[in-house]
């Protein structure tokens, strides 16, 4: 098995980054317009993206707000991987994101591509919790 594992500091309050992570309006903000994302343990999140047909489905398993999200893929590349966000809160009011992505079979072309997805993603993710302004990856 092969994992994906990222870090990276926001200037931002961890209910900021939380809700960037969990919410529709949040995941509008940095990743894709055409996202639903319930709330809380046994809830989902609806991912489209343009181009793939089916939405991709992700399963909540762990929920502290403020703290930590747990998604488990349902259906689509991400089957059976699992998303781990870690907020850290710093002493400066800022956050550490830790980021793991774990679960694929093996190192591959896919695997590859993911990992510089969530790199670019996540410079987008930075950017909207720390400054408020929507500039999501994926639109329409």
């Amino acid at each position: 098995m092969a994992d994906i594992s990222m870090q990276l500091h926001i200037a931002a309050d961890p209910d900021t980054v939380y809700a960037a992570i969990s919410t529709t309006d949040g995941i509008h903000g940095w990743f894709t317009t055409t996202a639903a994302a319930e709330q809380g343990v046994g809830g989902a999140h609806e991912l489209r993206f343009p181009g793939v047909e089916e939405p991709w489905r992700l399963h909540i398993t762990e929920a502290e707000p403020g703290k930590r999200l747990v998604l488990t893929g349902e259906n689509g590349p991400w089957t059976d991987t699992v998303q781990t966000y870690e907020i850290l809160a710093r002493p400066d009011g800022d956050v550490t994101l830790r980021f793991t992505h774990s679960g694929f079979p093996g190192v591959d072309d896919a695997y590859r591509d993911f990992t510089y997805g969530w790199a670019t993603k996540f410079t987008q993710l930075k950017a909207y919790a720390e400054t408020g302004e929507p500039a999501p990856f994926f639109t329409g």
